[in-house]
């Protein structure tokens, strides 16, 4: 299909939401990625959230058009964070500086190991999203990488481009 001939859903969906991790800010995003990230667990009613029209960082929770995202039956509070251990394998691309600050995150977090270049495993409490939000703080721009949670199936990354991202929602399927 040729661009001229591309539906432009811009109007009816127009990216107006930004999410606030870490003191970095995401986005602008659609409603519709906003579904996807709750779909993942990566928006949480916990989330700080803004539009594009200047509004403060507020929970996800305080906007309605957000709320509808969530299963109505679950609290309004943010998810229980895991405390058993995880086994996790972790699939990182950086530069050296970056291999070595994500190395000095595996090793704080709990026990790893390098079963070949760029390829870790790491068994540790840390919850998933915490595990990638401190992997993106420190590669930042300097790497990109997959994280498999090996007990729950769940899949979360950073820097992988608009098609790896797109290709890997549609083929990647937890168990429910």
């Amino acid at each position: 299909m040729s661009n001229e001939n591309a539906l432009d859903l811009s109007a009816i969906d127009p990216p107006i939401w930004r999410i606030l991790v870490n003191d970095v800010v995401y986005g602008p995003y659609t409603l519709g990625q906003m579904r996807g990230f709750a779909d993942e667990g990566r928006l949480s009613l916990a989330s700080k959230v803004a539009t594009t029209d200047g509004s403060a960082f507020a929970p996800a929770l305080e906007y309605c058009e957000l709320r509808t995202l969530f299963d109505p039956s679950e609290p309004h509070v943010p998810p229980a964070r895991e405390t058993a251990p995880v086994n996790y394998m972790i699939t990182l691309q950086s530069n050296a500086d970056g291999r070595r600050a994500a190395i000095a995150v595996l090793n704080a977090l709990g026990r790893f190991s390098e079963l070949m270049p760029g390829c870790f495993i790491l068994h540790s409490e840390t919850p998933v999203v915490d595990l990638r939000n401190q992997l993106a703080t420190v590669l930042a721009e300097r790497g990109r990488f997959v994280i498999v949670n090996a007990d729950t199936g769940q899949l979360a990354w950073t820097g992988l481009g608009p098609d790896a991202d797109a290709h890997a929602k549609m083929v990647w399927k937890r168990p429910r």
